[in-house]
C-alpha cells in the first residue's frame, strides 16, 4: 500500500479536475441550451406583441374613424336641430304680434347728409404730414441750390472784373480767376422755376393736407355720432324683446350671446352691420350686407363686417 502523501494527494486533485471539466461541460451545454430557448422565447414574444399591437392599433383606429364619423353627424344634426328651433320660435314670436325692430328707416337721426361726410372721410387719402415734411426737404434743397448759384454768379462777375485788370505777369492768379468764371459757365441757366415748382408742390401739399384733416374730423365726428345713435337703437330693441329683422338674423342670430365677454364684440358688430348697409345704400331685407361692392371706400368696410359676422355668427 502506498502511504505516499504527495501521490495521494495529486490523484485525488486529477479526479476533481476531471470532474470539473464534466461539471463545465454540462454547464456549457446547458447555456446553450438556454441562450436557444431564450431566444426562441424572445421572438415569440416579439411576434404576440407586435400582433397585439397592431390589434390594438387597428382597434384604436376604428373606434376614431367611428367616433369621427359620428360627430360629425351630431354635429350636422344639432345645426339643422337649432335652425328647426330658431325657425319655429320666430314664427312664434311673429304670430303672437310682438313688435319688430326696425334697423332700416334712420332719415331723422342720421341724414343724408352725415352720411355724406363719413363717405367723404373714407374717400379721402389725406397727403400725411410726412408727406408735407419731404416735399419741404425737396423746396429746401432747390432754394440752396438756386442761392449756391447765386453766390457762383457773383464770384464769378469778380472774377471777371478781376481779369480786365489783372497785369499781364499775374499769370497764376489769372488762371485762378478764369477757372472761377468758367465754373460758373458750365453751371447752366439759374434754377429759379425748380425752387418755385417745389415750393408750389410743398404749399399744395400743406393746403391739401390740412383740408384732409378738416374733412377726416367731421367725418370721425359724423361716424362717432351714427354710431352711438345705431347701438342705441339696437340696445333698446335687444331690451324690449323685439323681433330682429330678417337680415339681422342671418347675420348674427336671433339674440345676443350670453356670455358676458361676448356681449360687446357682438353689439359693436351689429352696429357695423347697420352703418354698413346705411353707408353702401343697401336696403335687401333677407341678405344682410350682400355682394363685395365695387366702391373703393366701402370695400375694406364690407370685409370686416362680412368677417366679425362669421365670427360671432352662432354655429
Amino acid at each position: 500500500m502506498n502511504n505516499d502523501p504527495y501521490l495521494e494527494l495529486a490523484t485525488k486533485a486529477d479526479g476533481h479536475h476531471r470532474r470539473l471539466e464534466t461539471i463545465e461541460q454540462k454547464l456549457r451545454d446547458k447555456s446553450g441550451n438556454l441562450s436557444d430557448i431564450r431566444e426562441r422565447l424572445r421572438k415569440l414574444e416579439t411576434k404576440v406583441g407586435d400582433h397585439s399591437i397592431s390589434a390594438v392599433q387597428a382597434k384604436i383606429d376604428t373606434v376614431g374613424t367611428n367616433l369621427r364619423t359620428t360627430d360629425k353627424r351630431l354635429t350636422r344634426e344639432a345645426a339643422e336641430l337649432r335652425r328647426n328651433v330658431e325657425a319655429l320660435h320666430r314664427k312664434i314670436r311673429v304670430s303672437s304680434g310682438l313688435p319688430r325692430a326696425d334697423f332700416d328707416n334712420w332719415q331723422q337721426e342720421i341724414p343724408p347728409e352725415m352720411i355724406k361726410s363719413i363717405l367723404a372721410g373714407l374717400a379721402s387719402a389725406p397727403v400725411s404730414a410726412a408727406d408735407v415734411q419731404q416735399l419741404r426737404t425737396k423746396q429746401e434743397r432747390a432754394k440752396k441750390k438756386l442761392a449756391d448759384w447765386d453766390e457762383a454768379q457773383r464770384a464769378a462777375i469778380r472774377a471777371a472784373r478781376m481779369l480786365a485788370d489783372m497785369p499781364p505777369v499775374a499769370e497764376r492768379a489769372w488762371r485762378k480767376e478764369a477757372r472761377t468764371w468758367l465754373a460758373f459757365r458750365d453751371r447752366g441757366p439759374r434754377p429759379v422755376k425748380d425752387e418755385e415748382r417745389a415750393r408750389r408742390q410743398r404749399d399744395d401739399a400743406a393746403r391739401a393736407h390740412e383740408s384732409a384733416e378738416v374733412v377726416a374730423a367731421r367725418s370721425r365726428e359724423a361716424d362717432n355720432s351714427a354710431c352711438e345713435t345705431i347701438r342705441e337703437r339696437i340696445e333698446e330693441a335687444i331690451s324690449r324683446d323685439l323681433i330682429l329683422p330678417t337680415w339681422f338674423e342671418n347675420a348674427l342670430g336671433q339674440f345676443p350671446p350670453t356670455r358676458p365677454e361676448r356681449i360687446e364684440p357682438w353689439l359693436v358688430a351689429a352696429t357695423n352691420l347697420v352703418r354698413y348697409r346705411l353707408l353702401a345704400d343697401f336696403h335687401n331685407q333677407v341678405h344682410p350686407y350682400g355682394e363685395r361692392p365695387e366702391d373703393s371706400r366701402l370695400t375694406a368696410e364690407y370685409d370686416q363686417v362680412v368677417r366679425r359676422c362669421a365670427e360671432l355668427r352662432p354655429s
